[in-house]
This record gives C-alpha cells, sequence and structure tokens, in this order.
C-alpha cells in the first residue's frame, strides 16, 4: 500500500492533461514529492538551448538547481487558487481537504526565483492573476500567507524576507542565464 493517495492523470478540459485526486485528500496529508533529474542552472541553460526542454518545464528546488521533473510531477498544473503547496524542498501537500474527482494543483509563482520569465494563466479561479510569474507576481500578504501555512520551499524563504525588506537583487549567475539562453 502507498503512503501517498491515490492519482489519476487524465485531460482537465482546460489545458490539456492535469493530476486529479482518485480518494479523499485530507488537508496537511503528503500528495507526491516532486522528483526527477537534478540539474544546475548551467546544465538547464544548456538543455533549453539544445530544445531538449523548455524554459518553464524544469522545477527550482534552489539558488542554482532545478529538477527535470518526471512525467507525473510535470503533469501538475498551476492555480492561482491551488488545493496544494509545495514544502521543504518538492513535498507536494494538501492545503486544504480534496475531494476525489478534484484537480490537485500548486501556485507555479511560488517556486520562481525573480526573473524575467512569466507565462499566461489559464487557471480560471476567481482570483486568478491572469499571468504567473516568479514570486514578485505575488503581494506581499499573499506571500506572507503561504509562508504562515508552510507552502513555501526552504530555499524560498530566504529570498521572500530579502523581498520584503527590500534587500534582494538578482544574482549574477540568474543574469548569466537569462543572457545565455538562444
Amino acid at each position: 500500500m502507498s503512503k501517498y493517495p491515490k492519482l489519476t492523470v487524465r485531460d482537465t478540459r482546460k489545458y490539456g492533461k492535469g493530476v486529479f485526486a482518485a480518494e479523499p485528500i485530507k488537508k496537511g496529508s503528503v500528495i507526491h514529492v516532486l522528483s526527477g533529474k537534478r540539474l544546475s542552472v548551467y546544465d538547464l541553460v544548456k538543455n533549453i538551448n539544445a530544445g531538449k526542454e523548455f524554459i518553464d518545464d524544469p522545477f527550482q528546488i534552489g539558488k542554482k538547481t532545478y529538477l527535470d521533473l518526471d512525467e507525473l510531477s510535470r503533469t501538475f498544473n498551476h492555480s492561482c487558487n491551488p488545493s496544494a503547496g509545495i514544502r521543504k524542498t518538492s513535498e507536494l501537500f494538501a492545503l486544504r481537504d480534496i475531494v476525489a474527482g478534484e484537480e490537485v494543483t500548486y501556485d507555479y509563482s511560488l517556486t520562481v526565483a525573480p526573473t524575467v520569465w512569466s507565462m499566461k494563466c489559464k487557471c480560471g479561479s476567481t482570483s486568478c492573476r491572469k499571468v504567473i510569474g516568479d514570486i514578485r507576481s505575488l503581494t506581499k500578504s499573499q506571500r506572507n500567507a503561504y509562508m504562515h501555512v508552510g507552502a513555501v520551499q526552504r530555499y524560498m524563504r530566504e529570498i521572500i524576507k530579502q523581498l520584503d525588506t527590500k534587500s534582494y537583487s538578482i544574482p549574477s549567475y540568474e543574469l548569466w542565464a537569462l543572457a545565455n539562453i538562444q
């Protein structure tokens, strides 16, 4: 018997495939640990330039570290009103009770350190921001609310503190990566 709840992958009828709860999931429960091959920021740039992945595919787990997600992990979609959050490095957990048949989503903006990346949001929630951006696309109160429920990755906590005190600047490795993506 698996320690994680049963999940199913199916069409969302909005934006391709998504991951859905096959059984009820209780608030606070671990749903899945996002996994894949670890990449440095330098390997990431090389893979993007070689056409092996798109800029929005890898999942950031550290200031200079990403995961090239496995297929299931890559299939979880974004929502501006998510049912799940990320804690520790890549542990997806339920922010509230999730009913069987409900899509399991998380807020992508919580996992992206400041950069110039963004994409159009299609989540359709009543609180939709219309654009998925980096951590700065969330208001201070939204970031604080996620911090309060423990839905912020370890590496991102320090970045949020720096953003809140206005002492954050985009690091040189991030600027290098952006300048070298073709």
